[in-house]
């Protein structure tokens, strides 16, 4: 389960104030005795204000679900307020987090290889991404159903820390994008090994080892 404090420091480098509403709200679920990861849902407004409630952004009750385009909060009081997705910097909802980007998207190499989702405020398309795991390299799925279907479907994103830019990382039921991920670790010749070795085959295993070896070495 991904921690509040996971997306702290992503914060306190893009959004100072929101990484003290993040603070503030650790604090929170431990004054109410509450673990920071089990915390009720949340909303993070780019405003600076936190909301606490019940949140909701996606519809499930038509035939084939898809996002709202306004987030619903419920409070304690079961009063029920849609927000505007651009005045929403982050949310909790049933347990997952997700983080607001305005991207759009570029072509490095080869277009259908490697997608490239760049970084900037108020540019782009806004996309909220699912946080997977948090570090110095950074896993997030990227969501969305097709026309008429009813299965939730996923790309893998990957963000190396500085960076101004996401990468795909896998290409769906056929695994890792090997050369696109050799190239891209640059900074990291032992996971490109690996990966050349088929020793790691899920990107999960790419970012545990990154952010638990490679990563480390970074940020001394």
């Amino acid at each position: 389960m991904i921690k509040l404090k996971t997306i702290f420091t992503f914060f306190l480098q893009y959004s100072p104030g929101c990484a003290f509403l993040l603070f503030n709200l650790m604090v929170f679920c431990h004054a109410t005795g509450a673990r920071a990861d089990n915390c009720q849902d949340y909303l993070v407004m780019v405003s600076g204000d936190t909301l606490f409630g019940t949140v909701e952004h996606i519809n499930s009750r038509s035939i084939s679900p898809k996002f709202h385009s306004k987030i619903r909060l419920t409070d304690a009081r079961r009063k029920q307020r849609k927000f505007s997705r651009k005045g929403i910097a982050a949310f909790k909802s049933d347990g997952a987090i997700y983080e607001s980007f305005w991207l759009r998207q570029r072509s490095r190499w080869i277009t259908i290889d490697n997608p490239v989702y760049i970084m900037r405020k108020r540019k782009g398309e806004q996309t909220f991404l699912k946080l997977i795991e948090k570090g110095s390299l950074t896993h997030y799925h990227l969501e969305w159903w097709e026309q008429g279907e009813s299965t939730l479907m996923w790309m893998d994103l990957i963000k190396r820390e500085g960076d101004p830019y996401l990468i795909r990382a896998t290409q769906g039921i056929l695994g890792l994008k090997k050369n696109v991920l050799t190239r891209y670790f640059w900074d990291c010749p032992e996971i490109v090994r690996q990966i050349e070795f088929k020793e790691v085959s899920a990107i999960s295993q790419v970012v545990g080892f990154y952010n638990s070896t490679c990563g480390m070495v970074r940020s001394d």
